[in-house]
């Protein structure tokens, strides 16, 4: 897992980088479609001086359980023809990855309206972060500088009982209110922003050097992920390796980084979060449901 005792999260950079790191979930927000699923923590820099979209981490992560084959998302329904003799309106002008952001902050606005949602819709370059985002978490990985956002109040803590260390439950808390930001999310809304920035969001994706067309796929990855996320009531063990916690349990320390990070929510906030991405996988999947 990772945790520092001051309650600092690590991306995939390397273990001596002084950046700050920050994960909400991760969001499971996710802007631009998967707005569910970005989560961030750590001591993040102001939202108005987001640095530009990283490329895609040189890194290689260790070795993650395989996933089934990620499922395409269709294309929706075209709408009927005009009646004849009906002018066909006039083409909006084309977006472009330049020109995009003031339109997608229209868009997602009608997502819903939180402070989490309205912090993340100051950046620039949405297009670009959000598919830099899809593709870290396609992979299990997160990338926290992409879209910082405020950390959660207060810092991380245990418990010990009978000289073994815990995860605080009390702390889980701490992440409510942005748990409650992703339950409110519109998923009928982000799956209609998906498509109409469809064209763009795969071209984002393959100037980080993948196929444009399966960026659909790494969207659909990147929810499975965190379906997959285990939801444990019980304290959850951890224990000490140096400067940093791990969970106790190897089969929880060897989930992806994504899932590690989302267990530290609790198992209520978890819960609200895979419900989103469950919603939004099927109105992308099955937009006639």
């Amino acid at each position: 897992m990772q945790i520092d005792p001051d309650d600092r999260l690590t991306d995939q950079e390397p273990k001596n980088s002084s950046s700050n790191k920050t994960i909400l979930i991760g969001v499971v927000v996710i802007i631009a479609i998967a707005a569910v699923v970005y989560f961030y923590q750590g001591n993040p820099e102001k939202v108005t001086q987001a640095p530009p979209p990283p490329p895609p981490p040189i890194v290689t992560p260790a070795p993650q359980p395989e996933l089934p084959p990620a499922q395409d998302i269709p294309e929706p329904v075209q709408a009927m023809p005009l009646e004849p003799n009906v002018p066909e309106p006039e083409p909006e002008p084309a977006l472009t990855l330049e020109t995009s952001d003031d339109e997608l902050r229209v868009e997602l606005a009608g997502a819903g309206d939180s402070d989490l949602l309205n912090a993340v819709l100051t950046n620039d370059d949405l297009v670009q972060r959000s598919a830099s985002m899809i593709d870290g978490m396609s992979r299990g990985i997160l990338l926290g500088k992409v879209l910082p956002v405020a950390p959660p109040k207060g810092k991380f803590t245990t418990i010990t009982e009978q000289g073994n260390e815990y995860m605080d439950p009390a702390g889980y808390e701490r992440y409510d209110s942005y748990a409650q930001s992703i339950e409110a999310l519109d998923t009928d809304t982000l799956a209609s922003t998906f498509h109409r920035f469809r064209p763009l969001l795969e071209e984002a994706y393959g100037t980080l050097g993948y196929p444009k067309e399966d960026f659909d796929n790494a969207l659909i990855r990147a929810l499975d992920r965190v379906l997959l996320t285990p939801e444990i009531t019980e304290p959850i063990e951890l224990k000490r390796k140096e400067a940093i916690y791990q969970y106790a349990d190897p089969e929880l320390e060897e989930l992806t980084d994504l899932q590690k990070q989302l267990l530290r929510m609790g198992p209520d906030n978890i819960n609200k979060i895979k419900r989103q991405a469950a919603a939004l996988r099927a109105a992308l999947l099955d937009p006639a449901s």
